[in-house]
């Protein structure tokens, strides 16, 4: 079998995958079968006039000449080595996130039931709460946008964006799949389920972990861990002791508190992040700018984009960019503000928004374990007005660039709305000048991207302002035999796929 990579065909319905093949080889069309999509992306270089740019496999019955666009394939395996027995059948697991909820996946496959625990709720609960919170400020600080089943990507665009595809990534997809998610996942190189998409598949995935003899415990926070002779020996959750076997810690991002219990308990390093604003713009312009005019979007769907340049010792960049979506509130702590992005299945909203970030690092917020952490909190506060809560700051962003009071926009996606404010004053200088000469480079490569832009803030929670330090083949913290930090809060990825991932190979290294 032959891997076949960068065939360019038009965009369209019915594509001829024998034929693209046998042009782009120029060998018989009878020589090919067995044809198969492992990645399908568009090229919009040329407005109006798209591409898929795709890689297939195929079964050819010739001996080809092998080229960086054509090699042999062989299926991904599995390549967790670092087999660990246990003698119990209910592994912890901290964290009802992908990371969480994936490990569980793999640990059940292995024969355990394992016991996961989470600060939050189900997702049903936790809806009507995060509803609540955007529409009467009404806010809870432990069942949120952040926290609570299914974890801050569940009030997302439900990205599955990944930037390998192996064994452990597959394994991630066909579980999706089987909950609910389109098949499309497995080729789309930008996939998405939509916050709505994602929440039945998470709440399928949790009835089959019950099936399987795994028990949920909602409304359960993790408030210290007991370490004794290289090995955690107890945990407390909710003012309770438990002694397991081991545990898996699939925290999210957000979860200072538990940064700060485990800062003087365990091995952790600080790291780079990113932070900056939402952009908001309509989507006819997005549209219009990246695909073109004449583009039919009822094959293609509204036009996305990912934007990078770099500034001095910065990278600035867009991220989480939601199509036909909306900017929502994702505050995990009271009288703060943070911002995200959030679409439904279908992005079919007018409005289009991403980040625009610049990276951070020591330099930026110092030398402590947590600076980065305390950093992204005193962004937070100073973009919550308590005469407007969790209302956003917002500015145009031609005037943002100009360095301009006056304000003209109002319209927004974002509830419970907006409020003017000069965004020149939220971050240091040197992360506004990255910013506006990023805006400036956006601007050339889609001409009113300023102009027509409205900038809210802040955008802070890009990935994990810490690392856990673990052993790089068995997962385990470093120096603690029985603890497992896995996923984006324990700084080992970057959303939702990679987070799945980095659970079930995690949970692939036991056996009973």
């Amino acid at each position: 079998m032959y891997l076949i990579r960068n065939i360019l065909v038009p965009v369209a319905r019915d594509v001829n995958l024998n034929k693209a093949i046998s042009n782009k080889l120029k060998i018989s069309a009878n020589k090919i079968n067995n044809i198969k999509i492992l990645r399908r992306s568009i090229d919009a270089r040329k407005k109006n006039f798209l591409k898929y740019n795709l890689t297939l496999i195929a079964d050819i019955d010739l001996n080809l000449k092998l080229d960086a666009e054509l090699q042999e394939y062989s299926e991904p395996q599995s390549y967790i080595k670092d087999i660990i027995k246990l003698s119990n059948l209910n592994p912890f697991i901290i964290g009802a996130g992908p990371a969480g909820l994936f490990a569980a996946l793999s640990l059940v496959e292995n024969g355990f039931k394992p016991y996961i625990f989470d600060r939050g709720e189900t997702i049903d609960l936790r809806a009507k709460k995060v509803e609540d919170f955007w529409n009467n400020g009404i806010f809870d600080e432990n069942s949120n946008v952040q926290f609570g089943e299914g974890g801050a990507g569940t009030f997302s665009d439900g990205k599955l964006t990944s930037r390998t595809r192996d064994f452990y990534t597959n394994k991630v997809v066909d579980y999706l799949i089987k909950f609910g998610a389109d098949a499309s996942i497995r080729y789309d190189s930008l996939p998405h389920l939509g916050t709505d998409g994602l929440r039945d598949i998470i709440k399928n995935l949790r009835e089959f972990l019950i099936e399987k003899g795994c028990k949920f415990f909602w409304n359960s926070k993790l408030e210290n861990i007991d370490i004794k002779d290289n090995a955690v020996s107890s945990v407390t959750i909710n003012k309770e002791k438990y002694f397991p076997e081991i545990i898996v810690l699939a925290i999210g991002n957000s979860a200072r508190d538990t940064f700060l219990m485990l800062k003087d308990k365990i091995k952790m390093e600080s790291k780079s992040f990113a932070v900056g604003f939402r952009i908001e713009h309509s989507q006819k312009f997005i549209n219009n700018s990246f695909y073109g005019e004449k583009t039919d979007l009822s094959l293609t769907g509204p036009a996305t984009y990912r934007l990078t340049t770099k500034y001095k010792e910065k990278g600035i960049y867009s991220f989480c960019m939601c199509p036909g979506g909306f900017i929502v509130a994702g505050s995990s702590q009271k009288d703060s503000l943070v911002l995200n992005g959030m679409s439904f299945k279908d992005r079919n909203n007018r409005f289009a928004n991403s980040a625009i970030v610049a990276t951070v690092n020591n330099s930026d917020f110092g030398e402590d374990l947590l600076a980065g952490m305390m950093f992204q909190q005193q962004i937070e506060k100073k973009c919550f007005s308590s005469d407007r809560p969790y209302l956003a700051p917002s500015q145009n962003a031609f005037n943002f660039m100009n360095n301009s009071t006056s304000n003209t926009f109002t319209k927004t996606s974002f509830q419970p709305g907006i409020f003017h404010h000069d965004l020149n004053t939220i971050f240091p200088s040197k992360i506004t000048e990255a910013i506006k000469f990023g805006l400036t480079k956006f601007d050339k490569r889609a001409p009113g991207f300023i102009a027509n832009g409205l900038l809210l803030a802040p955008e802070t929670r890009t990935s994990s302002p810490v690392r856990i330090l673990r052993d790089r083949d068995t997962f385990h913290a470093n120096g603690i035999l029985n603890l497992y930090p896995v996923g984006e809060g324990s700084g080992y990825a970057g959303g939702i796929m990679s987070s799945a991932a980095d659970g079930f190979k995690c949970g692939n290294h036991f056996s009973l």
